[in-house]
Parts: structure tokens; C-alpha cells; sequence
């Protein structure tokens, strides 16, 4: 209630009640509201600096609880990492190895994410290192996967094909074994027989009767067949499919023709005595993604153990005479 006001009238020496007109009081009601407002406001903002409402104790609380929660889900991000990388290793130089394949190199796996930055919305909040950390490693292991996931596809798809795969690779002597003399040349260095130099033999040689049947080694497609102005006089080449080729040279006579498939054990030609060559004799290589390999090591369905390890100590002779 508002108090009355009293006015001292000097002439008759006495007090006067003061009549307020509504301007004044509208006034002095609105002071004292403004007045009680300020008051308000800086009490709660006293209180709130040394005091926290039971709202703000329930947001730290939660966001404690979000910020642990975090922590376990970056945790389990970490422990699946390690199980994909187990998962990559196996596929890497097991799976893949059986059939041959490249491991994936590390700069596939491990590609990052192009282009603008992915986490731009999730930058500005008081715990952004948080989420961005979360989303970038599920990110990565997102893409892992995905490339593993590839990765299993190429190895499921071969393993379908897997007989047909076996058939293909070349597993066989070429040359008959009541058919050839002696292995004459291993694959490796040696000395040229018409010049004397040092050179690189790409394939091994089979020493036999001219005309002995010469065996295609896997299946596969014929590529190449007729002479050769290189060297290896009439020739046949072979592509089994997977990587595979195998070369035929100094051959006698040639029974297939370019495009024809061909079989395993299939004859394809006889032993002879063309091109570059000292003597009749077989010059047969084996070529996995266009690299000369060791063709002693795809006899494994034609020889015994015991005359596996005979050749091999043959071989090992030959590229160690002073042994």
C-alpha cells in the first residue's frame, strides 16, 4: 500500500496531506516494480554464480554419463579395429595366397575420405573432439570392411571355381617320362651354349627322341601357335586363365591351332629340334602374371616325392657345380 504524503505549509506552520494526481502514482507504482525487478534478476544471478539450480546439476550429470558412454563406444570402435585387422592379415597371406591373389596393399586398405570436410556440422559444441573422433573411426573401419567385403567377394568367386581353377594350372611334365632323356637345362642362370655368357634361362629343357609327344599342362585356350623369329622356332603358348601361361618352343610340329581350348594331358605338338636349338629337346616355361617362374615347382600331379626330390637336387647341382 502506498504511503501518504504530507507537505509542511510555512504560513500557517502546519502539515498538509498531499493529494497525488494518477501521473504520480502510475509513477511510483511503476518504479517500484522495476525496483523489485532488478532486485529479482541480481539476487538470481548471485545465487547462480555460487549455487547450481537442480536443472543445471541434471544436465552435468548427463552429459558425465554421455561423455563415459562415449569413452566405451571409442573403446569397442578400438577393439573392432584390431578384429579387422586380424580379418585382413588372414586374408591377406592365407585366402588370398591359396589362390594366389596380391595381398590388398595398405594404401587400399587404409584410404582416407576425400573431398570437404566430412565433420563440419558436428564442429562448435563443447565436446566436438569427441563426436568428430567417434565419426572418424567409424569412418575407417566403415571403408575397411567395405574393402574387405570386396575383397571376400574375389575369394568366394574363386573358390566356386576352384576345380575348374585346379584343371587350369599347370600340373604336369610336358614331356612323357619313357618319353625324355634328361632334363638338360634347369630354370635359372647359365652359361649360353653359343656364346658363352652368362644369361638367364627362363625354362627348363627336356632331352628326347624328336618327334615324342609334347602334353599341354592345364587347360586352357591355345594364344600363340607357329614360329618364332626369336629363337624358340615353332612354339606354342598357352593361357590356362588365373595369371597362367605356359610356352612350348623348338617344337617339330605343331597340332593346334590359335583360339583352340585344350586339356590337360592333350598333345600338342612333338618334340623337335627348331629355331635357336643345339639339339632335339623341349624348352618349356611357366609364366604366372607375366613373370617366368620355376617350372619344377608345377609337377605336383605327375611325379612321386622321391622324384620331386630328385630333380630338385638335380637342379640344385647344376646352378652349384663346384659343390
Amino acid at each position: 500500500m502506498l504511503k501518504i504524503k504530507y507537505q509542511f505549509d510555512s504560513k500557517t506552520l502546519t502539515f498538509k496531506k498531499v493529494k497525488l494526481v494518477w501521473k504520480e502514482k502510475i509513477q511510483r507504482v511503476l518504479a517500484f516494480i522495476l525496483v523489485t525487478g532488478f532486485s529479482a534478476v541480481f539476487v538470481n544471478l548471485g545465487y547462480t554464480s555460487f549455487y547450481k539450480t537442480p536443472k543445471v546439476l541434471m544436465l552435468e550429470e548427463d552429459r558425465e554419463i554421455l561423455l563415459s558412454k562415449y569413452d566405451i563406444l571409442n573403446d569397442q570402435l578400438e577393439d573392432i579395429d584390431f578384429i579387422i585387422s586380424d580379418i585382413q592379415q588372414r586374408d591377406d597371406y592365407f585366402y588370398r595366397s591359396i589362390f594366389e591373389l596380391e595381398p590388398i596393399p595398405p594404401s587400399v586398405r587404409e584410404a582416407g575420405f576425400g573431398g570437404t570436410n566430412r565433420y563440419l556440422d558436428l564442429e562448435g559444441y563443447d565436446n566436438s573432439d569427441v563426436l568428430i573422433e567417434t565419426f572418424k573411426k567409424v569412418d575407417v573401419i566403415t571403408k575397411k570392411i567395405y574393402v574387405q567385403s570386396k575383397s571376400f567377394d574375389t575369394v568366394i568367386e574363386l573358390a566356386k571355381n576352384k576345380e575348374k581353377m585346379i584343371a587350369s594350372i599347370p600340373a604336369i611334365q610336358p614331356v612323357a617320362l619313357k618319353d625324355f632323356t634328361r632334363i638338360s637345362d634347369y630354370f635359372g642362370s647359365r652359361q649360353d651354349p653359343f656364346n658363352g655368357k652368362l644369361t638367364m634361362h627362363h625354362g627348363m629343357d627336356f632331352t628326347g627322341p624328336e618327334g615324342s609327344d609334347i602334353f599341354a599342362t592345364g587347360d586352357g585356350v591355345v594364344v600363340e601357335s607357329g614360329y618364332s623369329f626369336y629363337g624358340y622356332g615353332n612354339r606354342v603358348v598357352i593361357d590356362h586363365g588365373y595369371g597362367y601361361k605356359t610356352v612350348y618352343a623348338h617344337l617339330q610340329k605343331i597340332f593346334v591351332d590359335d583360339g583352340q581350348k585344350v586339356k590337360r594331358g592333350e598333345v600338342i605338338g612333338a618334340l623337335g629340334n627348331t629355331g635357336r636349338s643345339t639339339g632335339a629337346h623341349l624348352h618349356y616355361e611357366v609364366k604366372l602374371n607375366n613373370i617366368t617362374v620355376d617350372p619344377i615347382n608345377y609337377y605336383f600331379n605327375d611325379i612321386s616325392a622321391e622324384e620331386y626330390d630328385l630333380m630338385v637336387a638335380a637342379c640344385s647341382k647344376r646352378r652349384n657345380p663346384m659343390d
